[in-house]
């Protein structure tokens, strides 16, 4: 077995390790109540809901997709983890695809360097253990990736109509969808991909079904607003340089190990500071800030297209690296602009369906590091791989999100009536 298939076993085994640990530790609050609910409210009356969901700033999640995808699994398994064991399932088809198509495209050695960047991140694996919208919002991004990079070279029917699907759907799972509705504008007028029109067509066609119930309701006169209102008091213009520049920010922590206040968060932040999990704490917390330097740089050299650090194997594959490297900046482009059209401040669950893009760059740092230097870089990479786990090992055991709790703690805390049953296996 060559190398690089065995690094990516290895990641492959680690990750889904570390994303059971996080699901089997999940607990349940305000924005999973909501979630439950909705799933619960389908399966009792059976009727498709025009919107799923609050957003910041009193908007609304439209369509019936993302109770669907609530509904099914708590009909096959009524516990409060079955939502998210579904949306756990979905991360592990995006990196499928991703691998599949950065590994066709540019080779076993990128392809695991991607994956072991993806797939042990801090950044997917938080927001793959719980039931939270965003966790839904990583297919999704894998999908649109895939079907641009078959859009290339020619307007097929059949990948046009995949994207078009794919942000229908991601229009019903999270307000983040615009991030790949500009993106896709973008790429097209950049002539990055080109778009079969028919197949676009039948594509919205295919994802809209789940929107009929929001249509004949706007139709009635009786929708609710969709879109959030703003929330600070600060002025469009002012918010949005704001929220451009922490997109900005967010970009290069994206493929870092920087999560920010999540890791702030764990319980060991509270501590004394002289115990040895207090101390590792403080120094993750300085590793993963000092980190975003690094994916700085890799984005540097991926942008001005150094040859040293993405040197082309064969023509067909230079062509590859090129197209990979203008999604990435569209990318980021795109992102910056959603936020800045964003009337809420933007934080980081509405930045995570940008992260298979912001990996990109990095990727091509640890691919080059790891399989093209010497032994002391080598070294470098696998210890940045292994800070990614650490991380998130300090969330699974430290955060409040992933704290199992004692039976007093359950009786005392305020679950709406209907959720109560489904929380019978955390007793």
């Amino acid at each position: 077995m060559s190398q690089p298939r065995i690094v990516i076993g290895a990641v492959v085994f680690i990750g889904l390790l570390l994303q059971t640990l996080l699901w089997s530790r999940q607990w349940v609050y305000g924005d999973q109540y909501a979630l439950l609910l909705a799933g619960l409210d389908l399966l009792a009356t059976g009727e498709l809901p025009p919107f799923a969901k609050m957003m910041s700033g009193d908007g609304r999640i439209p369509g019936a997709l993302l109770p669907m995808l609530i509904a099914a699994p708590l009909d096959l398994w009524a516990d409060y983890r079955a939502p998210a064991l579904l949306a756990g399932l979905t991360h592990v088809a995006a990196a499928g695809i991703l691998a599949a198509c950065v590994g066709r495209a540019l080779g076993a050695r990128f392809a695991a360097a991607y994956l072991a960047l993806y797939w042990l991140s801090p950044w997917r694996l938080y927001h793959a253990g719980f039931l939270w919208e965003p966790a839904y919002v990583f297919l999704p991004a894998a999908l649109h990736l895939a079907a641009a990079y078959q859009l290339r070279e020619q307007a097929h029917v059949g990948w046009s109509l995949l994207l078009a699907a794919t942000l229908a759907a991601a229009l019903q799972l999270h307000g983040s969808f615009l991030v790949l509705v500009l993106l896709t504008v973008l790429l097209a007028a950049r002539r990055l991909i080109r778009i079969n029109w028919k197949g676009a067509v039948l594509g919205l066609a295919v994802g809209s079904p789940t929107l009929i119930p929001t249509a004949q309701m706007f139709i009635a006169g009786t929708l609710p607003s969709l879109v959030p209102g703003q929330t600070e008091p600060y002025s469009r213009i002012v918010l949005a340089a704001l929220n451009g520049a922490k997109a900005i920010g967010y970009w290069f922590r994206l493929g870092s190990l920087d999560i920010g206040r999540r890791l702030r968060q764990v319980v060991w932040a509270d501590a004394s500071g002289g115990d040895a999990a207090s101390i590792l704490l403080t120094v993750m917390i300085a590793v993963s800030s000092a980190s975003v330097v690094i994916a700085l740089y890799a984005a540097w050299r991926c942008f001005k297209r150094d040859p040293a650090f993405d040197p082309p194997a064969d023509a067909r594959r230079a062509a590859a690296a090129d197209w990979f490297r203008g999604y990435a900046w569209w990318g980021l482009v795109a992102m910056c602009a959603a936020a800045a059209i964003s009337p809420v401040p933007v934080q980081g669950w509405h930045v995570v369906i940008a992260f298979h893009a912001a990996c990109l760059p990095m990727a091509g740092l640890l691919s080059e590091t790891f399989w093209r230097r010497t032994t002391p870089w080598r070294a470098a990479a696998v210890t940045f791989v292994a800070l990614e786990v650490v991380v998130v090992l300090l969330l699974a055991f430290g955060h409040d999100m992933y704290r199992p709790r004692s039976a007093e703690e359950i009786l005392r805390q305020d679950f709406p009536v209907e959720v109560r049953p489904l929380m019978q296996s955390a007793r």
